[in-house]
Parts: C-alpha cells; structure tokens; sequence
C-alpha cells in the first residue's frame, strides 16, 4: 500500500497554491522562474522561494504584453501572476536565460512596481573562464540585494544550513529516482516528478520529512516491483513537461523513464553543493555542475553529443522531447537533434506542447503508435 506522504505530495503538486495560504502567514514568499535562480539564498534570508511554472489556464492578460510567438512558458508564468495568484508573492527574482525572457524581466518589473524585484543573470556560456566568477559575483550581488530587502544580515552560517537541507533534499530525490527505475512497478512516471515538481512550492523541511516516509517504503517493497517485464526504458529531453498528463500518456504505454534531460527533474535534483568553501563560489561550482540546458551552454554540439551520452549510458531504448511550442532556443536545437538521432538509428518522438494545450488526443495517438513501433522494432513483450 502507497503511503498517505506520497499521495500529500501529489495532491501539493496539482494544487501548489494551496499550500502557500498557511505559508504565507510565517514568510515572505519569492517567486522565481526557470532557470537557476540559487533558491537557497532566498531560504537563508527567511523567505520563501517558489519556484513559478506556468498555469495550464486560458491567458487572459498576456497575450496584450507578449506576442503569440513568444515562448508558452513564459507566456503562462506572466498570466499566473497578473490574472491568478498575484497575492501570493511579496517579490520575484527572474533569470534572463533567453530573449523572450529578457522581455519578461522589462514587462514584469513595470506590471509590479509595489513588489521586490531582481533580475538574476546566470551565465549562458559556461565554458568560459569568466562563467564561475560572474555567477558567484550575481550571487554575491543577489544576497546583498536581499539583506537590503529584509533589512537583516545574511550570515555565513544561515547560508550554510540552507545548503545542507537542500543537498539532504536532492539526496533523498535521487534515492527515489535510482529505485524508481530499477522498479517501474513501484510508482508511475506521474507520480515520481509529481514528487520533484511538490519541492518547488513546499517548505523544504516538510518536503524532507515527507519525501523520507515515500523513500523508507519505496526501499521495503522495491523487490516486489523489480520486474520490468513488458516496460520499456526511455530519456525525457527538454526544458519542462506540460501538461503533465504527457506523464499519464507514457505510464499508459509502460514507458519507463530513467533519465532525462529536464529543468524540473536531473538538472534540478543532481549535484549537491560543497560544504566549506567561499558560499558564492560554492553555488557557482554547482551551477557549472549541471546537466545541459539549451539556451546555457558550453559547446552548441553538447545540445545532441550529451543527449546520445545519456542515451547510451542508461541503456535506454527510445527518445521522448517535449518541445515547448515558441522557445526560442528549442527552435533552433532540434534539427540538429533530430539529424543525429537519425544519423544513429535511435527511436525519438518530438512532443510539442503548449501550456493552454486542451486537446491530447492527436499526441496520445502518436505516443500510442510510437509505442507499437517499439514493441515491434526490440521484440518487447506486452
């Protein structure tokens, strides 16, 4: 029987706002958009982070901001705050990563001058010298910002608790990731990066003490789910998975997901920061850690050469990428993606989504062809 915290994280992950009501009276709440913003900062200045990612509800405000070709994401993230859950946040932090989001920073700064506001400018080519000193300067720089903010000193000390709980939070959701693929039975697709997706709104303390009950009974009665006949290994690729229901459509299939490329999942969950050093370095050491991420980068040819690296050293037998429909750096990834694929014979299917998109049929049809092709091409038994 599944525990009572695993079905509290599900229910935290399709309704994160309503977890913020009792939050919000302890804590002054951040909201930061993809992708890596330091949350621990805001943690050790004793507020809240929350991780904004979109609403899957009709857009009502944005579209007068942003164009209709500009990204789904970032579309979204600006229709959540301004038609839905603006009372929610006391201040934002916002990473320029690409163009559109760039434009974001501008529209969002002037649509809410009565909050606190930072633009967070992470490096975008890593491999440079210069990459780990800018981001541990933007971090230096962000946590003065914020003792401007609170009007109290973030300590050495404070930083360093907050690293430890989240390296203890990582820890536990590779635990459950590692057992998650050897025993596919055990939970589903959906319910795994439900769990990962409920550490982005939820007090990280509480998602601590939850995730422990989910991992204590996933390692007791993984042996029972070690069978993975009839499921098939699969690498999720992009940036972020919406609507999740995509999750649904490849549990329906008995695709196992073992590894991935995603913001919301590996590129958030894996690298753990080192305990000791100069903080600002200490963040930026782990940053550069980081599985790719398209509009960040150290060569253009590590967007397909890490991704049939994965493929390879997970033994996966096929390819699922969630293209969100407009992102720019997407756009100009993917015919590179999909030659080499080609070129190396590997099963890949191109999954393009939009925030607000209602209807999944035509998508659940070509995951359900996709997947009798595998059956046919591995001899896979159903």
């Amino acid at each position: 029987m599944k525990p009572k915290a695993l079905s509290r994280l599900i229910e935290i992950a399709n309704d994160p706002y309503g977890c913020l009501a009792e939050l919000r009276e302890k804590k002054r709440i951040i909201g930061s958009t993809l992708a890596d913003v330091p949350e621990e900062l805001i943690h050790a200045a004793g507020l809240h982070p929350f991780l904004i990612l979109g609403t899957n509800n009709p857009l009502r405000h944005s579209s007068a901001l942003l164009p209709d070709n500009a990204c789904s994401l970032a579309r979204s993230n600006l229709e959540l705050v301004i038609g839905y859950q603006a009372a929610f946040f006391d201040g934002f932090v916002l990473a320029q990563v690409c163009d559109t989001t760039q434009h974001l920073c501008d529209i969002w700064k002037r649509k809410f001058p009565d909050h606190y506001f930072e633009n967070f400018l992470a490096p975008r080519q890593v491999a440079r010298a210069s990459a780990c000193a800018w981001y541990a300067e933007e971090c230096r720089r962000m946590r003065s910002a914020l003792e401007r903010y609170t009007g109290q000193k973030i300590t050495d000390e404070a930083l360093w608790e907050s690293f430890r709980l989240y390296n203890e939070n990582r820890a536990l959701l590779r635990r459950l990731y590692a057992i998650k693929q050897q025993a596919p039975g055990l939970m589903t697709n959906r319910e795994f990066f439900d769990m990962v997706k409920a550490c982005f709104c939820m007090d990280k303390a509480e998602h601590n003490r939850l995730l422990q009950e989910v991992v204590d009974w996933a390692e007791r009665d993984k042996a029972r789910f070690a069978d993975q006949q009839g499921y098939f290994k699969v690498i999720m690729a992009g940036i972020v998975v919406e609507p999740p229901i995509i999750y649904d459509m490849i549990d329906q299939i008995k695709g196992n997901i073992i590894a991935d490329t995603l913001c919301t999942a590996s590129r958030y969950i894996y690298h753990d920061i080192e305990l000791g050093s100069d903080p600002a370095e200490a963040l930026a050491d782990r940053h550069l850690c980081k599985p790719l991420f398209s509009p960040i980068n150290a060569d253009p040819e590590r967007i397909y050469s890490d991704l049939l690296a994965l493929y390879r050293e997970a033994g996966a037998e096929a390819i699922f990428y969630c293209h969100i429909k407009y992102c720019e750096s997407q756009d100009y990834d993917l015919p590179d993606i999909r030659a080499r694929m080609r070129e190396q014979g590997i099963p890949f299917l191109e999954l393009e989504t939009e925030y607000q998109t209602t209807r999944l049929s035509q998508m659940r049809t070509r995951v359900q062809a996709f997947c009798e092709s595998m059956i046919k091409r591995r001899g896979i038994k159903r």
